[in-house]
């Protein structure tokens, strides 16, 4: 067989060069012409997928509780409604009334997802007397008005009082919330809130909960800086714990080394009693 033989055999075979063999006869002379199937690329690309998949990734979960303050009409429960349904209604939601509750999660990166359980308090003078009792052991807090209603502007220093008398965590978080951020006409300007915020150790955002606007934003900054918190905290009491055991462990070597300089002296005492009652 011709070498052009043996090259068209081998492409109406569609193999390439390997290990494995099949034998041609050509006047009583062996030839031996080693194939394998031809991989195509997109199976390989597959396989490395496959691969790639498989690779588990642990996931740190934070829970947090979250706490929405303001007057009524501002916008809290839209808001909440927007980030957790991604829906407006045109003809407005029913007041809250009390306090009702949402919850979701949301990824920060690769590694960290935080449970939300958002608390969307009524902004009601009727219902103003249970705030403080909302806000026990939250995480964070918005403080939400409206930037048509400068009343709702006025009034943010009721809620920043209640905030600071209430049995909210140690370490929290604060946002200031402008809604309506869509509304054309406007009655505080952004450097005016902007002041306020720092004033009040405070980050400022402009949402709109009908368009959308930053409403997710709003939330991935808040979950950002609660589980700064919570790993500082989460890290603190591993230094306690880890300080804890080192002074364990010293203090179970000093009882050690004790007991075992007492054990040697009463050992030296019966050796020496034993020398004495000895006859030879």
């Amino acid at each position: 067989m011709s070498l052009d033989e043996k090259k068209d055999a081998k492409n109406l075979l569609g193999f390439k060069d390997s290990v494995n063999s099949e034998a041609f006869n050509d006047n009583n002379r062996n030839f031996s012409i080693s194939v394998n199937p031809i991989i195509k690329k997109d199976e390989e690309e597959d396989e490395e997928n496959e691969t790639h998949s498989d690779i588990e990734v642990n996931v740190t979960t934070y829970k947090i509780k979250l706490v929405f303050l303001g007057d009524s009409n501002v916008g809290k429960t839209s808001i909440i409604h927007r980030f957790c349904e991604n829906k407006f209604e045109e003809n407005g939601l029913v007041s809250t009334i009390s306090v009702a509750f949402k919850n979701k999660f949301l990824k920060i990166d690769s590694f960290t997802q935080v449970n939300m359980n958002i608390w969307d308090t009524a902004g009601q003078e009727k219902f103003r007397s249970m705030t403080r009792s909302y806000l026990r052991d939250s995480h964070g807090v918005f403080l939400v008005f409206d930037l048509s209603q400068k009343k709702s502007f006025d009034s943010l220093n009721f809620w920043l009082e209640e905030i600071n008398n209430s049995d909210i965590n140690k370490q929290y978080v604060k946002m200031l919330i402008g809604n309506k951020s869509d509304f054309k006409q406007k009655e505080v300007d952004k450097e005016t809130a902007k002041k306020f915020a720092e004033e009040n150790n405070m980050k400022y955002l402009e949402v709109s909960a009908k368009d959308g606007i930053n409403i997710e934003s709003m939330f991935e900054m808040m979950g950002i800086e609660c589980v700064k918190i919570l790993e500082k905290e989460n890290k603190g009491e591993n230094d306690k714990s880890n300080h804890s055991r080192i002074k364990n462990k010293e203090e179970k070597e000093e009882v050690f080394k004790n007991n075992s300089v007492l054990s040697a002296k009463e050992f030296n005492k019966d050796i020496k009693k034993i020398k004495e009652h000895s006859c030879c």
